[in-house]
């Protein structure tokens, strides 16, 4: 584990709008701005995703910009309303599109920005095409001048944030959710920011997920002294929400694996995949095939290169 105590302050270089969502205190120094549970549209503008900040006696630390130039913008406006105390740090917890494309209000203050190395690197391949395809869900209005703008400061292990009177732990959990994945641990309130590796009341998606290697990084926040859990999407609750969620991931891999190594196909997996028990969450009907088909493919894909490792 390494400490940064190379953090530094700056200060608000642009005017901030006066609309902007309110900030959720969750615990004393820790705020949250939620996402709605629906797919980024016009209407929601792609605030789809919870983001959040840490209030220490060094400055604040934020998770996570939002999906666009406008959403960064929300963001710090709900901030300066909290406190005065200058932001330090923005922390990138995946290369998702949701979560990023607001980097530019941040830059724009001269705020740098924290990420795994392997966020920068897929955000610098995908963010060109992410971009594009989020400014056709939401509208170009909504996306004015949000920009790519990648994380200077790259890490590949946990690290740990000085701020003075708390500190924070960054936590890279390896490829899940998506190939960058990283936690927030705060501490003082054992308040964990799971971002998208948590969802709760909400089917995930796993367009770029492994779904193996994300119960894997679900065991292992369940191992964190967290008291209080901030998901990706949906409300915030306790360690029990990253069981919840767990066992619907646990539910699709064990199923889709049983079906493929009993030489069903893909289809007839698609058939009979029901999970009654996550009917109620958002996105079900939606989001589950996907999840079904991606699964499959995650499986035939390690099958594959089981047997070419076997067989040089």
């Amino acid at each position: 584990m390494r400490t940064l105590f190379a953090l530094f302050a700056c200060g608000w270089l642009i005017a901030l709008p006066a609309a902007a969502h309110e900030a959720q205190r969750v615990a004393p120094g820790i705020y949250v701005l939620p996402g709605v549970l629906a797919e980024p549209d016009a209407k929601n503008a792609g605030r789809v995703v919870n983001t959040g900040f840490i209030v220490s006696r060094r400055g604040v630390v934020v998770i996570d910009s939002g999906a666009n130039l406008r959403q960064g913008e929300a963001i710090c406006a709900a901030i300066r309303r909290v406190t005065r105390r200058p932001v330090i740090l923005l922390i990138d917890t995946h290369p998702h599109p949701q979560n990023v494309l607001g980097n530019a209000a941040f830059t724009r203050r001269r705020i740098p920005i924290l990420a795994t190395a392997m966020t920068a690197e897929k955000m610098n391949e995908r963010c060109p095409r992410c971009l594009e395809h989020l400014t056709a869900s939401v509208g170009a209005e909504a996306m004015a001048g949000s920009e790519i703008v990648l994380p200077q400061q790259r890490i590949t292990a946990e690290t740990t944030l000085d701020l003075g009177d708390r500190r924070v732990h960054v936590i890279p959990t390896g490829w899940g959710h998506s190939e960058g994945d990283l936690v927030v641990l705060d501490d003082k309130s054992g308040v964990l920011f799971a971002a998208d590796l948590v969802y709760a009341g909400q089917i995930p998606h796993l367009s770029e997920a492994r779904a193996k290697g994300w119960l894997e990084a679900l065991d292992l926040l369940l191992t964190l002294p967290a008291r209080q859990v901030v998901p990706g999407r949906g409300p915030v609750g306790t360690p029990q929400e990253i069981k919840n969620f767990r066992r619907y991931l646990d539910a699709l891999y064990q199923r889709v694996t049983a079906d493929y190594q009993a030489g069903r196909t893909l289809d007839e997996t698609l058939n009979r995949l029901d999970l009654p028990e996550f009917h109620a969450w958002q996105g079900y009907a939606e989001r589950h095939p996907l999840n079904i088909q991606h699964v499959w493919y995650e499986i035939e894909r390690n099958d594959f290169d089981a047997a070419a490792n076997a067989n040089p």
